[in-house]
């Protein structure tokens, strides 16, 4: 065998030790891909025409988050209807609207418009939602 022949296989044997190495620092150096943050839950109301509210030049000033209410959320943005997709951000004490003192603010995916709406119109037994994060007040 030539020299040249020699120096080929060492050659290939050196590129395919530092793929392998390549590959398994590659493996060890693999960042795991961040978790998907989980869904926002979806709800529906059982009511018609029921309004979603924000400030009135819709800039959420303080008033409307940390006490929800026709009077500190006097813009209407759009009403909901039974069967609209109504994905829920948080959730929090407001005005008390059929003895549930919960809103909600929603973003309506049937209907393309979001606000805070009391949480008595939301089709769940219960007046605080499961799932749903505490978003201001007490």
């Amino acid at each position: 065998m030539t020299s040249s022949g020699r120096t080929t296989r060492r050659t290939v044997r050196l590129a395919s030790a530092l793929c392998g190495a390549a590959a398994l620092l590659g493996g060890a150096l693999a960042v795991p891909a961040a978790a998907a943050p989980a869904p926002k839950p979806v709800f529906t109301t059982w009511a018609t025409d029921v309004n979603a509210r924000v400030d009135v030049d819709g800039s959420q000033s303080h008033r409307c988050p940390e006490h929800p209410s026709p009077g500190n959320c006097p813009k209407v943005t759009g009403r909901s209807q039974p069967g609209d997709r109504l994905q829920v951000t948080c959730q929090t004490r407001g005005q008390t609207v059929g003895s549930n003192p919960y809103w909600v603010y929603v973003d309506n995916l049937t209907r393309g418009f979001h606000g805070w709406m009391a949480s008595y119109y939301i089709a769940h037994p219960d007046n605080w939602l499961p799932g749903v994060p505490q978003c201001y007040g007490p």
